[in-house]
């Protein structure tokens, strides 16, 4: 009797296969254009917050505690947060924590080398700060929305005390919190790439990111607006090294929780005849791309940072964001002069 062949499970192969296709263009296209497409992420992340913050604030127990509820709170922030990622899904942009999946979708599929996912990665990694920035400036100093720097209004207070909390932390716990994040941030672009109508994409991004908003996970992306507000709403009572003290952990597992429990997931359901040592390969290629991502988008611009505030303090404020922003711009052109296709 000849054996059968194992069925794939829910259609995931087709679903894959788009994905994987889909993120071919984000790693040929032009610094330039890359680093414009991240940008457009990190601001459509900051605008959800800005308005998340905006809906929760008369709720919050610590300015109001005789009527503040610590459930509104979250979940008023969590209702309207995915406002910035329906933008980037369906107006498009490239926001690095959904192209842990597009590109390590491509990578297990054959489409993507070592170098194009670096390039990708540090691409819209970079952009991404480069745009969060601009909103922190936009909302604090250019327009006083949230008040001016060192005086916060009630959505500086919000903000301040929001981020005083994600640069309070310890390490561990915030790698896993960023892995509860990318983890429903991926599952959230997966269900729309299942989805063919515009209302269904919505509602496939929505409930998720809604989710890991009021549980209180942590999005490096996000944390690129919500702390670098409160560093400019506290006059630097919040420091760039505190920054760097949660943006690093995050990013890890942000990468972690993208790849180990989306990406890899559905690749192992998707091709049933993948071999043990091709699985543990992957998973070997992905620590390896991610290390160098991490080393060079994180590590050396948490170095600049810190060495800035300790020589500098205060003074480090607006310098940081702008050295950081030119490392980003010029190592966008030298990646993709590596990854640039024959």
């Amino acid at each position: 009797m000849a054996e059968t062949k194992e069925k794939i499970l829910y259609g995931v192969d087709t679903t894959f296969e788009a994905v994987a296709k889909k993120a071919t263009p984000k790693f040929k296209t032009t610094p330039g254009r890359l680093l414009f497409a991240g940008f457009m992420a990190g601001a459509f992340i900051a605008f959800g917050f800005l308005l998340a913050v905006v809906a929760a604030a008369g709720y919050s127990p610590k300015l109001f505690p005789d009527t503040g509820n610590i459930s509104t709170f979250k979940i008023l922030l969590g209702a309207v947060f995915p406002v910035g990622l329906i933008a980037v899904i369906l107006a498009g942009a490239d926001l690095w924590t959904g192209n842990v999946q597009f590109l390590s979708s491509a990578k297990a599929k054959g489409y993507a080398d070592f170098k194009c996912v670096l390039y990708n990665w540090f691409g819209s990694y970079g952009g991404n700060f480069i745009g969060s920035i601009f909103l922190a400036l936009l909302a604090v100093p250019l327009t006083g929305l949230f008040g001016h720097v060192g005086d916060p209004n009630t959505f500086g207070q919000v903000t301040v005390g929001i981020a005083t909390g994600k640069v309070s932390k310890d390490i561990l716990a915030l790698f896993f919190l960023g892995i509860g994040c990318n983890w429903l941030v991926n599952v959230a672009i997966w269900q729309s790439a299942r989805v063919q109508d515009g209302a269904g994409k919505i509602l496939a991004i929505w409930f998720p990111i809604f989710a890991f908003v009021a549980i209180g996970f942590e999005h490096a992306i996000a944390n690129m607006w919500a702390i670098p507000a409160g560093i400019l709403l506290s006059d630097y009572a919040i420091t760039w090294t505190q920054f760097f003290h949660n943006v690093i952990p995050v990013t890890f597992g942000n990468a972690i929780g993208g790849f180990l429990f989306v990406t890899f997931y559905y690749w192992y359901l998707s091709h049933p005849e993948l071999t043990t040592d091709r699985l543990i390969k992957e998973i070997i290629d992905f620590l390896i791309v991610f290390i160098a991502f991490w080393a060079v988008a994180a590590l050396i611009p948490a170095g600049i940072g810190i060495a800035l505030d300790q020589a500098l303090g205060k003074g480090a404020m607006y310098l940081v964001p702008l050295v950081l922003s030119a490392y980003y711009i010029v190592g966008a052109f030298v990646l993709y002069k590596k990854a640039r296709p024959a």
